[in-house]
């Protein structure tokens, strides 16, 4: 009897891969629609590798009018003075008698109709006067007018703990529950209409497994699984709640230990500039600012564009740092994300980094022009402020530049000699400027521009790998340089 079973069993997983049926859990059958004023949960279905939604539920909750016809196999939704019908079977459905192309064929199963994803926006949208907007891998569709809110989500390591930062497209409250028995934390972001740009972070290390968003009952949320070493996490906001730090510690920090979570974003920095500060000494974080990202896209030429290239030049940065210093190397992006000025030196401030490299490229509309500029903060930006008799106890945020000026001329200039050395025919002249991402540092920073992306023989240089890594192999032997003593041995 038991083999009799076992070949019943075979036979049906078979049958399952030939028709291509996949079995999804009952947690991954839940579908999201939010609506202004509603959010409808629906199961879907996956079919020939194609998600079907519940065509009535949908419609009942539109309050539309609608015709089961049995008999002539056709179901009607009537608008206002519109009408939509589908048969089983067929991916044309009829608008106003006119033919409509779907994908994928409607469905009819056990007197249950299905639709497939793009019904909504090709047909459904039009009897509903309703807009649907789905981002493909996603188990969502925002309808109408609903307010969503942008999450970007990165995760780093900084020796004894793990940081997830999340950035959010507006504040947002977020709520730590620590799940400490199932080694797992959760945060609840309390705004109902979360749209993340990713569903899974893919980061794993010693103290975090797995990030996950979820939502699939109507309430978003971060699903953290931890490793058993993680003794505490803690969770710090900044930028007036769009951005958040979650800290994953290994101990539980005692009274002598330094803190771990970040300074406030506009912390005050030392009450004066101190022009003879060590250049170098004691670095121990490094901030990489890969320039632009998510829609801000930078310079552009022939399809390369100005944030994809920061980015692998940071990366690269990052790693050939990481080989000669015994820094902490942090970028301030490491996706196609969108950062303020102000959230790019709130990430150094924040991990209390020694320096600040914000990596750029140029461009002019001379596509003739091949000039490359290393900027740092005009010396007499006040904001707008007049300097008062005797000077000031505390500095604005976004003069927090000031107590660095003479570091950041340091590095700049180590960093034009490298890189006059190095690179032959091109120049990089130092400029000031008032910066947004370097104002409201504290501590030593720069802005690297490098060439011109509208020079045709530039952009193709800087696309080359041989060129990106000579010059992030100067970039860190001039950062080297400045920081004396943090070779690695």
């Amino acid at each position: 009897m038991k083999r009799i079973v076992t070949g019943f069993v075979l036979v049906i997983l078979a049958v399952a891969v030939l028709l291509d049926i996949q079995p999804l859990s009952a947690a991954d059958n839940d579908f999201l629609i939010y609506f202004e004023n509603s959010t409808l949960t629906l199961k879907s279905q996956t079919l020939d590798r194609t998600v079907y939604l519940p065509l009535q539920e949908i419609v009942r909750h539109l309050g539309l009018a609608s015709t089961d016809a049995t008999g002539a196999s056709t179901f009607t939704i009537q608008g206002q003075n519109s009408r939509l019908v589908l048969t089983p079977g067929s991916g044309f459905i009829s608008y106003n008698d006119q033919p409509i192309l779907l994908q994928n064929p409607v469905r009819r199963d056990g007197g249950q109709w299905l639709v497939p994803l793009d019904f909504l926006s090709q047909g459904l949208s039009r009897v509903a006067g309703v807009e649907f907007r789905y981002k493909p891998g996603t188990r969502r569709v925002f309808a109408g007018k609903v307010m969503t809110t942008e999450l970007a989500m990165n995760a780093q390591s900084l020796g004894a703990l793990t940081r997830l930062t999340l950035r959010a497209g507006s504040p947002i409250d977020v709520e730590l529950q620590k799940e400490t028995a199932q080694h797992r934390a959760v945060l609840v972001l309390k705004s109902r209409a979360i749209d993340p740009a990713r569903e899974r972070l893919d980061y794993k290390d010693a103290l975090v497994q797995s990030v996950t968003f979820d939502d699939s009952d109507g309430m978003p949320r971060l699903l953290i699984s931890m490793a058993d070493d993680v003794r505490d996490v803690r969770l710090t906001s900044s930028d007036g709640n769009r951005v958040y730090f979650v800290d994953f510690v290994r101990e539980i920090a005692s009274e002598a230990t330094p803190p771990t979570t970040p300074a406030p974003l506009a912390a005050a920095p030392p009450p004066r500039p101190n022009a003879n500060a060590p250049t170098g000494a004691g670095v121990r974080v490094i901030v990489i600012d890969a320039g632009h990202g998510g829609i801000e896209n930078g310079a552009a030429n022939s399809g390369t564009l100005e944030k994809d290239l920061t980015l692998l030049l940071a990366r690269r940065l990052r790693t050939t740092l990481q080989s000669r210093l015994s820094a902490t190397i942090v970028l301030t992006r490491d996706s196609d994300i969108d950062l303020t000025s102000e959230a790019r030196a709130g990430v150094a401030n924040n991990n209390q980094a020694s320096l600040l490299v914000s990596l750029h490229t140029g461009y002019s509309p001379d596509k003739t022009a091949s000039g490359s500029s290393i900027y740092v903060m005009k010396p007499d930006f006040t904001g707008g402020l007049s300097e008062p008799a005797g000077g000031r106890m505390f500095l604005p945020w976004y003069m927090a530049f000031r107590t660095n000026a003479a570091a950041s001329q340091a590095l700049a200039e180590n960093l034009q000699k490298n890189l006059n050395q190095a690179l032959p025919g091109w120049k990089f002249p130092i400029r000031f400027g008032p910066m947004g991402v370097l104002a409201s540092a504290t501590m030593p920073a720069i802005a690297l521009e490098v060439g011109n992306l509208n020079n045709d023989a530039n952009a193709k240089m800087l696309a080359e790998p041989e060129f990106q890594a000579k010059l992030t192999a100067t970039i860190a032997e001039a950062i080297e340089q400045f920081a004396g003593g943090g070779r690695k041995q």
